[in-house]
C-alpha cells in the first residue's frame, strides 16, 4: 500500500479549516439524534475531513471538502510560530509530543497516516495558549474576591482570558479577571478571549483555581456581552 505525503504547510492550513467547521477537534466520529432517538448527523472527526478534502477520488454522504481561507492560513502561521518557540524542549527530548510535531513541522511534507498528529494542532495549540495565560493572571491577580457570596453584579467589565468546553457539562468553562481579581463560571456558550462586560450575574461562591490556587470567585447566572 502506497502512503500518500503531502505539504506540511498545506495541511495544517486543513487542519485548521477542519477546527473552524467542527467547532473543536473531533477525534472520533459523532452521531447526532434526536429527540425521538433518529440519528440526524455525524460529525466526521477533523482527520477524515482533511483526507476527504485531498483524495477527490472518496465520497463521503452530507460532507463537503475543506476551503482553506485567510483565517486559516493565519491560524496556521500562528501554529508555526509557537511551536518554533519551543524548539529546545523538543530538541532536549522531553516531551514526546513537543518531539513529534517538531519534526513533522520541520518536514516540507506530512503522510497521510500522521495526520492524526496535525489534526490535533489548533486545538491543542489554542489550549496551551489559553493555559498559559490563566498561568501568568494567577501570579498577577490580587487575592480575594470580587463580592461577597449571593451578592448581584451589574455591568462590570471583564476581560476573557479562557473559554474551554467542559468535558462533564454542555458549555465552556469561562476564566475571566474583573477588578484585578480572577473570576469563572460555565457559560452555554464560547466566549471569545479579551473584553467582555458582565451584564449582570450572581456570585455562587468562593473557591480556589483547581490548577494555580489563587482565589476565584465563581458565578452563575451569568449574561456577558462582547
Amino acid at each position: 500500500m502506497i502512503i500518500k505525503e503531502f505539504s506540511t504547510q498545506q495541511v495544517l492550513e486543513l487542519a485548521c479549516a477542519a477546527q473552524r467547521v467542527n467547532g473543536a477537534y473531533i477525534k472520533e466520529g459523532e452521531t447526532l439524534y434526536a429527540d425521538d432517538g433518529v440519528a440526524m448527523h455525524t460529525i466526521q472527526p477533523n482527520k477524515i475531513l482533511m483526507l476527504y478534502t485531498l483524495d477527490d477520488k472518496k465520497v463521503i454522504p452530507n460532507v463537503k471538502a475543506l476551503n482553506i481561507t485567510p483565517e486559516d492560513k493565519t491560524r496556521a502561521e500562528e501554529i508555526q510560530t509557537y511551536y518554533k518557540r519551543l524548539i529546545f524542549a523538543a530538541i532536549e527530548g522531553e516531551n514526546e509530543f513537543l518531539t513529534k510535531i517538531h519534526s513533522l513541522l520541520g518536514s516540507k511534507t506530512v503522510k497521510e497516516n500522521e495526520f492524526g498528529w496535525m489534526a490535533c494542532l489548533p486545538s491543542v495549540q489554542a489550549r496551551d495558549v489559553a493555559q498559559n495565560k490563566v498561568k501568568k493572571a494567577a501570579r498577577a491577580v490580587d487575592e480575594g474576591h470580587v463580592a461577597e457570596i449571593g451578592a448581584q453584579l451589574k455591568d462590570l467589565d471583564a476581560e476573557i482570558i479562557s473559554s474551554v468546553k467542559s468535558k462533564n457539562f454542555e458549555g465552556y468553562n469561562i476564566d475571566a479577571i474583573i477588578n484585578n481579581k480572577m473570576v469563572s463560571w460555565l457559560n452555554k456558550t464560547n466566549l471569545n478571549l479579551g473584553a467582555c462586560v458582565i451584564v449582570k450575574a450572581k456570585v455562587k461562591d468562593h473557591s480556589k483555581h483547581w490548577k494555580h490556587q489563587n482565589d476565584v470567585t465563581r458565578l452563575n447566572y451569568v449574561k456577558a456581552a462582547q
